[in-house]
């Protein structure tokens, strides 16, 4: 699969703007708050229904407009999907507002989205996955499942309604105004949603384990030794079954619960745990080694997609070629050959790259945005 045309209206510092992308190597030139970013940002959302850098909807509309609209034109097995994006309200309505066209038929909601089109993305972002919190790596693990799996979704939305009304049940039991007996339903509720979540992480993390490794020692990583674990709430057991163990975790935190007001485990405590050559690279990693590991398991993560959903994912890379060395930058670039496309930022064309760029497509976009008085909060 990959994206034939993208197309701006109002999107943040584009007034109006249509770029055509071929399939391969493309990649987006131009100075910092030229608009880069916010390219890559569209695609995502396209792909994703959300923006992997605000909530709001209104914080994507340019300033001025009261609606903005983003329309990509993707090309799979032979045949054309059309989707779009409108945020907010063209009549001057909710900023909030978003619509999202398939084919020029309106549907709900990213379930529609998935098995269409598929993007996985690396930003400045991407780090938190392996520096940041746990709630970070969680983000992250939601995000590639979400895009293979409608279930999961569904799934995560049932847990984490449980997790409210089961922690709201706890509070009242910690000031000793409700029948313990409410737990019950919501204890249940829990479970039957967190065990497929915990079965998926876990079956997810095993594969990037195995994808993430070989990238990582290709980007340059010599003979550091890259190592990915689930580390879940809920311990999986191959002779036990995951409804018995989280029952019996609940079972034996019960008392905590209530003096805490909260659920103590489940899949909103999981995390990941990663190590080069047997050390914590959250913790004692180089900033070097934390950007390989991350870029090696988003690229993992676009090889698992592609093959368990049959549809290639597009890469899109931000602001790569500047943040890693000659070496690991040349073999980042070496990786296009596996992909159907690809798309990299970049503030410029770095000279010892210009052999494996001369084939790119290259899209400039200083005369897009720049007249416009660049995109705030653009990193590139």
């Amino acid at each position: 699969m990959h994206l034939r045309s993208l197309s701006l209206d109002n999107f943040r510092c584009y007034e109006r703007a249509r770029f055509e992308l071929p399939p391969g190597l493309n990649v987006i030139l131009g100075p910092n708050a030229s608009g880069k970013t916010t390219l890559l940002e569209a695609i995502y959302l396209l792909a994703t229904t959300t923006s992997p850098r605000t909530s709001t909807a209104g914080a994507m509309i340019r300033h001025g407009s009261t609606s903005a609209r983003v329309t990509g034109v993707f090309e799979r097995d032979g045949h054309e999907v059309t989707i779009r994006v409108t945020l907010g309200d063209p009549s001057g309505g909710r900023s909030s507002a978003k619509t999202i066209e398939v084919d020029g038929r309106e549907v709900a909601g990213a379930r529609e989205i998935i098995g269409r089109v598929q993007a996985v993305l690396f930003w400045v972002g991407e780090l938190q996955v392996v520096k940041g919190s746990p709630g970070d790596r969680r983000r992250f693990l939601n995000a590639a499942i979400g895009q293979m799996s409608a279930r999961y979704l569904d799934d995560l939305a049932r847990y984490r309604r449980a997790l409210r009304q089961r922690n709201e049940v706890l509070r009242a039991l910690a000031r000793g105004g409700s029948d313990g007996r409410l737990l019950a339903p919501w204890t249940h509720a829990l479970v039957e949603a967190g065990g497929p979540i915990t079965v998926d992480r876990a079956g997810l993390v095993e594969a990037l384990a195995a994808e993430a490794a070989p990238l990582h020692s290709r980007l340059g990583a010599g003979a550091e030794e890259l190592v990915v674990r689930y580390a879940p709430s809920v311990p999986l057991d191959a002779d036990a079954d995951v409804a018995d163990a989280f029952y019996t975790r609940l079972e034996a935190t019960h008392r905590r619960e209530v003096e805490r007001g909260s659920t103590q485990v489940g899949p909103h405590r999981d995390d990941i745990q990663l190590t080069i050559d047997g050390v914590d690279v959250r913790r004692f990693g180089s900033q070097g080694q934390q950007r390989t590991a991350a870029l090696a398991l988003k690229l993992a993560q676009a090889r698992i997609a592609g093959a368990r959903t049959a549809t290639e994912p597009i890469l899109l890379l931000d602001d790569c070629l500047s943040e890693l060395d000659a070496d690991r930058g040349a073999a980042m670039l070496d990786l296009s050959a596996d992909r159907e496309q690809m798309i990299v930022t970049s503030a410029c064309c770095p000279g010892h790259l210009g052999q494996r760029l001369a084939d790119a497509h290259v899209i400039d976009t200083t005369g897009h945005a720049a007249a416009l008085g660049g995109c705030d909060g653009d990193a590139g």
